[in-house]
């Protein structure tokens, strides 16, 4: 996102100074249970990069609460069960936790507007709430989780193909009337006969 300053590396993490700070190249270190650091060099963490901790093992994780960027495909293919998105997150990659076990997802950020494809996809989540800021959901950005009962808040302006797909388990959605005639492209390949589908305006 920014110019190269340098790069370098710094433990457990190859790193290169970026204008508001620092951004994570790669994690190379061994642990599976890991907490970023809030500074490298005196500098804040405030991004972590494309495939930083790609299949890396990694079965938890606390981001730095100064992190404001999150790349594609960041932490794609691990076993976390629980995220929280620190509050100056502004901007999440596709596919970002895409292939985790992810159970309890918390957002704290209100900078968020977009939830990207694939974002989450692939995750145990059967519950979720998201900040009045974010108003779109792209592909598969929710797709086979374990929902079995779902809002889709009144703030969502738009509502992308499959950002619901294959979620075997939805019995019951609360769902905007807007997006009514487009549920089965939302769900698809989701048992959309057996679905309650509530409306709303």
């Amino acid at each position: 996102m920014q110019d190269q300053i340098e790069n370098s590396k710094c433990n457990d993490y190859s790193y290169k100074e970026v204008t508001n700070g620092i951004a994570i190249l790669n994690y190379i270190g061994k642990d599976t249970h890991i907490t970023i650091p809030t500074f490298i060099n005196n500098k804040p963490v405030t991004q972590i990069l494309k495939d930083a901790f790609y299949n890396k093992g990694i079965e938890a994780v606390e981001l730095p609460e100064q992190l404001e960027y999150i790349g594609e495909d960041a932490f794609y293919k691990n076993t976390l069960k629980e995220i929280t998105i620190p509050q100056n997150v502004k901007k999440i990659g596709g596919g970002a936790f895409g292939r985790n076990q992810i159970e309890t997802l918390t957002i704290k950020s209100e900078n968020i507007s977009t939830i990207p494809m694939f974002c989450f996809i692939g995750n145990a989540l059967s519950k979720f709430d998201l900040p009045e800021s974010v108003n779109t959901l792209y592909n598969d950005c929710f797709a086979e989780n374990n929902f079995t009962e779902l809002t889709i808040p009144k703030h969502i302006d738009t509502l992308s193909s499959s950002a619901f797909a294959s979620s075997k388990n939805l019995k019951k959605v609360y769902i905007p009337e807007k997006f009514m005639k487009d549920r089965t492209t939302i769900f698809r390949a989701s048992d959309i006969d057996n679905i309650t589908f509530i409306t709303s305006n």
